[in-house]
């Protein structure tokens, strides 16, 4: 579908539209009021609250409403949405492309996750877990911070590009109990329930569940498969998902403990890493579990503010992957893969203002890896293929200095200190230039390194041999300027260049086992613009636009590289249904082509999603959402893990449900 003009069309229309705002400056706005715009104030950038104009990052935000008035129902939905971003799935995991980046089958182990300023990446693929395998319910989310460019300053392994850090609800912002039930297309049916509340002795509490299943597409066709032993390439009902999800926070005083464990259950129909195609029997499949346990202890003495946490994260995957037997019409040989990964951490961050209006904060993290373990296996016949059970410990200590010179100039600068026990040691570096012509504005000079360390599948000896794969490395330059108009409007203006270096990359290598092994010979070289624009008027009329121009290089052969569109266009508008207390939401987004592995080029896509709520009487809330209104077919370029070249999506589909809330008295 064609829409011309329409995407410019809607981007005035946004800057436009809210001319008629009543005027306010944004010094006089409440913290309250900031966070109806955009969150107004950030945590992940620094660790520790600051305004946005005053962050030595480029942030975007989507707030606890956005979320409820889109209908998003996974982190990917709510990623998908933001400035620069694009999400790619495989129908089987959702991988996260920043900044041009986004090479089909990479896990997402160059984007940092955070929940609540904790670690949620693994420790054995290191991969940032984005959709339904991500193990939260965005309906606990109070907002999600997307802090762009290196953060190896402060976070160490795999702020790469980007950190991501959710801050979930408190019982104060729940208020209450809160159940919802909905089903839709793709035999969906999903049912959550949350409650929280603040007692009157200061005691904070949140608990919340979810179970979702879905059948899938019944019926997936592909060509790479079009043979009559391989069913003429239809994969028959082998799409279907299961997701279970629990979280709890209690909080008193200065300790706050959070708990949270995640499973998903997922049928793959692409035949990926050369299993029997439309297995019925023992179909390939993997499920993931995620287990998250933290306890943090802040408090302010005198001038210094005092946070230490302890943590325990728990990870594992169970693959199922046919096989062909030995014999014609023998029965499949099954393998199954184990990763399981543990980890305690601890960590202190202290942050005190000095004199001469500076700011000093200082932290170390220790991390013991207890198990990075990965098991293979085989039946019939019974065997043990391999056993790669490994630990590791990880120690940090960083420093960062923020000065303000001048109540118009600030001075921001940090670097920290990585060792990897005896495999390698790291100093990473930021350091930022804030010029502030008021308030409201600031311009920004942003220079950061960060690294990624090769993780623990990419040196399995038994799938590709002895490796000695050193860190990967960026520098990355940028520019931004941002402003406050009054109190409706919030524009974001940013250029950027980076030169990645030792990207960890599978090379051609007859000796190895499976002929491939891991090297660090990929360079990259980056530049982009980046424009977003977002108001917010009376009546509660929300808009966002945004707009990536990217262009991405091989260094060795010169081309861009693949699964990087060159444009990404982004809207989206929220309205007044036809009652007052209705909303209407409408989200558009566009990227333009992209290469596949095998140099073929998927066309452009244009994918639309209108949601609705209408308020039922005081308590209740009918919610439904279409994605793919206009059922535009398209694919995603398809990893060396597929013999297809790319993976069709989803067509239309609709979700509609029903939520009851019951406020606290």
């Amino acid at each position: 579908m064609r829409f011309g003009n329409l995407p410019t069309l809607f981007v005035l229309a946004l800057l436009v539209a809210p001319a008629v705002a009543r005027a306010q400056a944004l010094s006089d706005l409440s913290l309250e009021e900031l966070m109806r715009i955009d969150a107004g104030r950030v945590f992940g950038a620094s660790e520790r609250i600051q305004p946005v104009t005053e962050v030595p990052a480029s942030v975007s935000f989507i707030t606890a409403e956005d979320i409820a008035r889109h209908g998003y129902r996974t982190l990917a939905d709510i990623l998908r949405g933001v400035r620069g971003m694009y999400v790619t799935d495989d129908r089987n995991f959702s991988y996260l492309g920043a900044r041009g980046f986004a090479k089909p089958g990479d896990y997402n182990s160059r984007i940092l996750l955070l929940v609540n300023g904790h670690r949620v990446n693994d420790n054995v693929f290191g991969q940032a877990e984005i959709g339904a395998e991500f193990g939260m319910d965005p309906a606990i989310f109070e907002r999600v911070e997307i802090i762009r460019g290196p953060a190896s300053s402060l976070y160490g392994d795999s702020a790469f590009f980007a950190v991501v850090n959710v801050i979930t609800r408190k019982g104060a912002s729940l208020d209450g109990a809160t159940v919802a039930v909905e089903g839709g297309s793709l035999d969906t049916a999903r049912s959550q329930a949350s409650i929280g509340r603040r007692l009157a002795n200061g005691l904070d509490f949140v608990l919340s569940g979810t179970y979702e299943r879905s059948g899938g597409v019944k019926r997936l066709f592909y060509p790479a498969f079009d043979t009559p032993g391989t069913n003429n390439g239809v994969a028959e009902g082998l799409d279907g998902e299961r997701i279970g999800q629990f979280y709890s926070q209690i909080g008193f005083k200065d300790l706050t403990f959070t708990g949270a464990y995640g499973q998903r259950l997922r049928q793959v129909p692409t035949a990926s890493f050369g299993t029997l195609f439309n297995e019925q029997i023992s179909p390939e499949e993997t499920t993931d579990r995620h287990t998250l346990v933290d306890a943090e202890y802040a408090r302010s003495i005198g001038a210094t503010r005092m946070v230490a946490r302890a943590s325990y994260d728990r990870f594992s995957v169970d693959g199922i992957y046919p096989y062909a037997g030995g014999e014609v019409d023998s029965a499949p040989v099954i393998a199954h893969n184990q990763v399981l990964g543990t980890r305690w951490s601890v960590g202190t961050v202290l942050t005190r203002a000095l004199r001469g209006r500076q700011v000093l904060t200082f932290g170390g993290e220790f991390i013991d890896n207890v198990h990075q373990n990965q098991r293979g296996d085989y039946d019939p016949p019974e065997m043990q293929a391999f056993v790669e059970n490994h630990s590791s410990t990880q120690h940090a200590l960083y420093v960062q200095d923020e000065v303000k010179v001048a109540p118009w100039l600030i001075l921001n600068a940090g670097v920290r200190y990585d060792r990897y026990e005896d495999s390698f040691r790291r100093l990473t570096p930021r350091a930022a230039v804030i010029v502030m012509p008021s308030h409201a504005e600031s311009f920004k000079y942003l220079f950061g390194s960060a690294f990624r360390a090769p993780n623990a599948y990419e040196q399995n000896a038994f799938y590709f041999g002895p490796t000695n794969l050193r860190p990967e490395t960026i520098d990355t330059h940028e520019l931004v300027w941002e402003r406050y108009t009054n109190n409706w409007l919030r524009t974001s203006v940013s250029t950027y260049w980076y030169k990645a270096d030792r990207l960890i990359t599978l090379e051609l290598d007859p000796s190895a086992p499976l002929g491939v092994t891991y090297v660090n010979e990929g360079r990259v070289r980056a530049k982009g613009l980046e424009f977003e624009a977002q108001m917010r008027i009376r009546g509660g009329v929300q808009g966002l636009a945004s707009y990536a121009l990217q262009r991405v290089t091989d260094q060795d052969t010169g081309e861009a590289l693949i699964n990087s569109p060159r444009h990404i266009l982004k809207a989206r508008v929220s309205v007044h249904g036809p009652t007052d207390q209705s909303f209407i939401s409408v989200e558009a987004l566009h990227l333009s082509s992209r290469t596949t592995l095998a140099g073929h080029s998927l066309p452009s896509r244009i994918l639309a999603s209108v949601t609705m709520s209408q308020p039922m009487g005081r308590s209740f809330e009918l919610v439904g959402t279409v994605r793919n209104l206009f059922n535009d077919p398209f694919s995603d370029p398809a990893s060396d893990q597929h013999l297809q070249d790319s993976i069709p999506q989803n067509g239309r589909t609709f979700r509609i449900g029903l939520r009851w809330k019951l406020r606290s008295k």
